[in-house]
């Protein structure tokens, strides 16, 4: 992934107001009344004044022209602790050198990935701010880059916590010999796209959804049948696959028979995270995240609704073999501004085709939605709480330190 500078560039507001186009002309025009009336050493001194500021700004201008900046990630996503190595490369496409660069990208959001210390956090002034349209900035200076040459660097950053890093523009600002000037231009960064810190993973027990279940319907609301625990033996009906044929009964009896099998594990289960009712909502998608990840590795397609938030829609994610979608939507899920809404209709739909149902909340009589918990019910919701209450009678329930794996160790 990389980005190249664009072709605009501009003058930025921490350039000196000598290299304004008004004072360069007023100082231009003075300087020819002064000479005109007959004041020599005026007419010198602002003629030196228009001409630095002139040269000055064309100079600092010309500074980002030919640069070009690549950033590439050696991946995109990364679990909280661990690192990710992020490539910077600066080439100067000219043959006038630069007198200094600075390179500056976004802080990510809710802090989520930290840089190591080739970069610098600045925070702006409520006016600063204004002008460069973020309050806070990473960024690294570099000095005196020669004329068609090219500097690199590894940067490590390191998630903080979940959150997915969606960079704006990278801005590039140089200027001229004088420092009077300061040129910005900006390169695509990422170019369109993300850095991702998964959730913190934890060891979860999955016993309580991988159960041994006599009931249950075939299909895609079903469960997947173990081969290794003989539920019995029916006659054989036209149709039955032949594989499940009791060949050793056929032979002994000749009857044929066919084999059936114990039906432990669920197709698919959707969990439902009421995130507003959580004492610590990052606990809870902490959990939900690993319970996922390792029913995953089972061979259980899981799915996920999440509530609107301030600034995202509600969301029902169909249960699917991976859990890239889910964790990736737990990663950028905004659980401080998290609501009690849901889509009925759509999570009524997918708990339509789930083996299980699973309702993460912080207890029965705390849900923030409990309207949709009743029409679940029907269906047989189960509750993942954070600590037992009494209220509302799921089919199952279990708290969160049920299923977490005493000692660490998974």
């Amino acid at each position: 992934m990389s980005g190249t500078m664009d072709g605009k560039r501009a003058v930025g507001f921490e350039s000196a107001l000598l290299v304004s186009w008004g004072v360069i002309v007023c100082a231009a025009l003075g300087a020819v009344l002064a000479f005109r009336i007959g004041v020599h050493g005026l007419g010198v001194l602002l003629t030196a004044v228009s001409v630095t500021g002139l040269v000055s700004r064309l100079w600092g201008l010309r500074a980002l022209a030919g640069v070009q900046a690549t950033v590439t990630p050696e991946r995109e996503t990364l679990s909280v602790g661990q690192s990710v190595s992020v490539r910077y490369t600066i080439r100067n496409n000219k043959a006038l050198p630069l007198v200094w660069l600075e390179l500056c990208q976004d802080v990510p959001a809710r802090d989520s990935l930290r840089p190591d210390g080739s970069f610098r956090l600045r925070a702006y002034t409520e006016e600063e701010a204004a002008h460069m349209g973020r309050d806070r900035e990473y960024f690294r200076r570099l000095s005196f880059l020669m004329g068609y040459s090219t500097l690199e660097w590894d940067t490590l950053w390191t998630g903080e916590r979940r959150g997915v890093y969606r960079p704006a523009d990278v801005t590039l600002r140089a200027g001229d010999g004088f420092g009077l000037t300061q040129a910005t231009g900006t390169a695509s960064g990422l170019g369109g796209r993300v850095l991702v810190v998964w959730p913190r993973l934890v060891p979860v027990q999955t016993w309580p959804f991988l159960r041994h279940v006599w009931t249950g319907a075939a299909g895609r609301a079903g469960w997947s049948e173990d081969p290794s625990v003989l539920r019995g033996e029916r006659a054989y009906q036209p149709g039955d696959p032949w594989k499940r044929i009791d060949w050793r009964t056929a032979a002994r009896t000749d009857e044929l028979m066919v084999r059936q099998f114990d039906t432990v594990t669920p197709l698919s289960v959707l969990f439902i995270l009421d995130a507003k009712s959580l004492d610590d909502a990052e606990d809870g998608i902490s959990l939900l995240a690993s319970l996922i990840h390792a029913l995953c590795r089972s061979g259980v397609e899981c799915g996920l609704a999440l509530p609107a938030t301030a600034s995202l829609s509600a969301l029902t994610l169909r249960p699917a073999p991976s859990p890239g979608q889910c964790l990736f939507a737990l990663a950028a899920f905004e659980a401080e501004t998290a609501t009690g809404f849901f889509d009925d209709r759509d999570v009524m739909a997918v708990a339509a085709g789930a083996g299980q149902t699973w309702l993460v909340s912080r207890g029965a009589g705390s849900m923030t939605c409990p309207e949709l918990a009743g029409k679940l019910s029907e269906s047989g919701v189960r509750l993942l709480c954070a600590r037992r209450e009494r209220g509302v009678t799921m089919t199952k329930e279990y708290t969160f330190d049920e299923l977490r794996v005493k000692g660490g160790a998974a």
